[in-house]
């Protein structure tokens, strides 16, 4: 864990002792950051030798900082930090299966890892680009809080009716797509199948025992057909 003075942080972000005070007040007032969760009150040795006790922080305070200070080893910073966030999303480290697995036992500090993200997106001056990653990142985490939901049975029954006389086939669904397709500017990464799971999902909705459907309304199939698609992505 790093615990930095705010002389430590000055000089980290090239600015003043000033600068950072200010930006430290902003964060507490506005309630981004609790400074009691934050910082630390420990012993410090100066260098005339004698030892007092000093206000330290931890990183969610440094990088609330960095979003703040106007120097050119912060832009530096946010340069950084947004790669990172970008390398997150491109290279599916944040949407990989480990992190499935694991969201149950570190909960906690996922939701409190995204929390700061979205704070950060709240801060004046970051960059669009920050803001949509921020947003993709705090949706998708709430994506998976649905899916765990579903999955231990703790979501309700959807309502609807007994029975559902559409019926979604393969080749109309993909014609859905195709039309969904010119609103993200024909994206790449968008409508993309990476097997036939996608079509398998779709049978499975409709299928029957004792000549009865396993899902009998509109909004149970639907309901199925996104958790399908959204587990057989993720895994």
């Amino acid at each position: 864990m790093v615990w930095l003075t705010q002389s430590q942080i000055a000089e980290l972000f090239g600015t003043q002792r000033p600068a950072i005070t200010k930006h430290l007040s902003n964060i507490f007032r506005s309630k981004e950051l609790s400074k009691l969760s934050v910082s630390s009150k420990m012993e410090h040795t100066a260098s005339d030798g004698k030892t007092y006790k000093t206000w330290y922080y931890n990183l969610d305070a440094i990088i609330s900082i960095g979003y703040r200070v106007n120097s050119t080893q912060a832009t530096q910073f946010r340069i950084w930090a947004t790669n990172v966030l970008k390398k997150h999303l491109v290279d599916g480290y944040t949407l990989n299966n480990k992190m499935l697995k694991q969201i149950q036992t570190k909960d906690r500090e996922l939701q409190k890892s995204v929390s700061l993200i979205g704070n950060v997106a709240k801060v004046e001056g970051v960059s669009q680009e920050v803001r949509g990653i921020a947003q993709v990142i705090s949706e998708y985490t709430r994506a998976l809080d649905i899916l765990d939901d579903f999955d231990h049975e703790r979501l309700s029954v959807p309502k609807g009716s007994k029975r559902s006389i559409y019926e979604l086939t393969y080749e109309k669904a993909r014609k859905i797509i195709e039309t969904m397709k010119k609103k993200f500017k024909d994206s790449n990464l968008v409508g993309q199948e990476k097997d036939k799971s996608f079509k398998s999902s779709l049978q499975t909705i409709y299928q029957t025992f004792g000549k009865k459907d396993l899902y009998p309304t509109i909004q149970d199939k639907a309901a199925h057909l996104l958790y399908f698609i959204a587990k057989s992505t993720a895994l």
